[in-house]
């Protein structure tokens, strides 16, 4: 009797353990199809929020001509305004800008208070470690400007011992530093926003500036009067791209096919010539 009660409670014991074993793999099986189910439902529900939500939020500058006031209707308008729209009509939505400082910019995408930056951004790879980047939707480069009639400054060269004003934070000031390193005397001096420097060159506070060479053209047709001249020509080659944050590659990838988009019905030619010809 003794040692059938034992075999007995040993088959018990045997059993226990399997039902144990077998609720814990079924317990996992679960969670991980649970898992799986939350990592496909992320991945699929970025553009459905923003859809959801009925706009996107696009974090923007004062940039002419690529975003600006308009005097008459003081909505914004330019080529990124003209783009930031082109992307909220693929997704379906209104956008919502916001304006800001230069600097503001990568710190509101990686809060993520905006969904999109697109404010003439040089893509660099300083900025790639910070945000995702698109592809290349206007090329352009780095620009020398003096005031018209300043015999003294024609290259580079002629810039030893000169001040330099450029935006802060910016590509401009970054060319600058490169400049310094490659050996060129010049004392930078920065900015919060671009319209200071330039002013500051009309009024002969700084000798020269740096300047996006698109930026310039625009700047220079909407304040003729301000007599600034660009240096022969971009000292620097770049490509202008919007940003999201790291990882938002849905947003990105929308934004990318739009901007093939554009170039391949000729709209992106257009555009470049409604707002910088």
């Amino acid at each position: 009797m003794k040692r059938s009660y034992t075999l007995k409670s040993a088959m018990f014991v045997l059993v226990a353990i399997m039902l144990v074993v077998t609720g814990c793999s079924k317990k996992e099986d679960t969670t991980s199809a649970a898992n799986d189910d939350k990592t496909t439902t992320a991945s699929t529900s970025r553009l459905d929020a923003i859809k959801e939500k009925g706009k996107l939020v696009i974090a923007t500058g004062d940039y002419y001509p690529f975003e600006y006031l308009d005097p008459d209707t003081k909505k914004l308008v330019g080529y990124d305004i003209d783009l930031g729209q082109k992307i909220a009509d693929k997704l379906g939505v209104q956008v919502e800008w916001k304006e800001m400082q230069f600097t503001a910019l990568i710190p509101t995408i990686q809060n993520g208070q905006a969904d999109m930056a697109i404010a003439a951004m040089y893509i660099t790879d300083e900025r790639k470690k910070a945000m995702d980047m698109s592809e290349i939707y206007m090329k352009t480069g780095m620009s020398l400007v003096k005031r018209e009639g300043d015999d003294s400054i024609n290259s580079l060269e002629d810039l030893k011992g000169k001040k330099v004003g450029v935006k802060a934070g910016a590509t401009s000031e970054t060319a600058a530093k490169e400049l310094v390193e490659q050996g060129y005397d010049i004392k930078i001096v920065s900015y919060k926003d671009t319209t200071d420097y330039l002013l500051d060159l009309q009024m002969g506070r700084v000798d020269a500036a740096i300047n996006d060479y698109l930026n310039q053209l625009g700047y220079n047709k909407q304040h003729a009067e301000a007599k600034l001249a660009i240096v022969g020509d971009p000292f620097t080659e770049a490509g202008l791209g919007l940003a999201v944050k790291q990882g938002d590659t849905e947003l990105l990838q929308v934004a990318n096919d739009v901007i093939k988009e554009l170039d391949a019905n000729g709209e992106a030619k257009t555009m470049y010539e409604k707002w910088l010809k």
